[in-house]
């Protein structure tokens, strides 16, 4: 934190000093120019430099740092009004004693107080306090908004890592369960689906915390869910699948868990709801850099209808926005025993 207070105070000190030498120099070689005379334009210019610096430091601490965007608008009100009188003044001052007895002798006609010359010498300071307040209040516009833009960002990569932290353990309950069962009643196949459960465990502890994975690894592990939940389902499940047209293809990078969703909502909301037979199809499909996803499912005629809900859909849909922010297609379509989920976007 200490750091980067001091990179911003180097940084505002930058930007300030070559405010203030661009000014000088425009300043002496314009009017220099003007009057055919540097060394009266260099007087001239060193005699007001740092008044105007007083005055354009005072304007940007106080009149407005400290009052106008803190919302007190009377000390505002005053601190402007009494720089205005206070900096035209002593600009007058300087101009009356030093400048006019050397420079401009006719200057001294009217007295000190001569209030229209005092309001035009406030004038003429506080256009080049302006530009420089104007400078600085656009330093912090831009500061300002990368820092909203930096906490829109970590605010959704965090909001991301918690709806992805809620899909991961949403099924090792159940998966848990039936596995009890198997060991009791089918034992010789406790191996080949402790292996597939510890495939999934491995999945979501390393590569789930990747930005992107292969689709290759997101299929398999498709795979390994899919094999564990078909265990209290038997013979009267089908699903049906094309992952292995993907072996002969060229790999591509997806969020990881992004398909899991529609998978999971299917046995939810499909085989579970269902005494009789039922059936999953999972089509998966790559054209012209535009992933398209398809997962069809039975569901009971007496079913109350397919409402994803507490995770499920409602989660990926948050999670999509965050990821495609309306640059992809979720179609939920519910006909007499079926249900149709289509998920398509374009690879980055």
């Amino acid at each position: 934190m200490f750091l980067k207070v001091n990179e911003i105070t180097y940084r505002e000190t930058q930007i300030q000093t070559l405010f203030w030498i661009c000014y000088f120099l425009f300043e002496w070689l314009n009017t220099g120019a003007a009057m055919n005379d540097f060394e009266r334009s260099l007087c001239s210019i060193l005699s007001n430099l740092p008044l105007i610096m007083v005055a354009a430091y005072w304007h940007l601490y106080f009149t407005i740092r400290r009052f106008l965007l803190k919302g007190r608008l009377v000390p505002f009100t005053l601190s402007l009004i009494g720089g205005v009188l206070l900096f035209g003044i002593m600009r007058r001052y300087i101009f009356y004693y030093w400048l006019y007895p050397h420079y401009h002798p006719a200057g001294l006609s009217a007295s000190l107080f001569y209030w229209p010359k005092i309001f035009h010498n406030s004038m003429e300071l506080h256009l080049v306090v302006s530009l420089f307040v104007a400078v600085d209040l656009i330093r912090h516009a831009l500061y300002q908004q990368q820092i909203n833009e930096t906490y829109k960002r970590e605010k959704l990569e965090a909001e991301y890592r918690l709806l992805h932290s809620q899909v991961q353990p949403h099924f090792l309950f159940n998966t848990l369960n039936n596995l009890v069962s198997v060991s009791l009643h089918q034992a010789s196949r406790m191996p080949d689906l402790l292996h597939r459960l510890a495939g999934l465990l491995s999945y979501q502890l390393h590569e789930s915390n990747q930005k992107t994975v292969p689709v290759s690894k997101e299929i398999e592990y498709l795979k390994d869910y899919i094999a564990l939940e078909k265990i209290r389902y038997g013979e009267r499940l089908d699903v049906q699948h094309n992952f292995n047209e993907w072996k002969n293809l060229p790999d591509v990078r997806i969020p990881p868990m992004l398909l899991l969703p529609f998978v999971e909502n299917a046995f939810k909301h499909g085989a579970s709801r269902s005494e009789a037979d039922c059936w999953i199809q999972i089509r998966l499909h790559l054209q012209n850099n535009r992933l398209s996803f398809t997962v069809e499912n039975s569901v009971p005629e007496e079913g109350a209808g397919v409402a994803s809900t507490g995770l499920g859909l409602s989660n990926l849909r948050k999670r999509l926005d965050i990821l495609f922010p309306n640059q992809y297609e979720l179609i939920t379509l519910r006909e007499d025993s079926q249900f149709l989920a289509t998920l398509k976007f374009t690879l980055r």
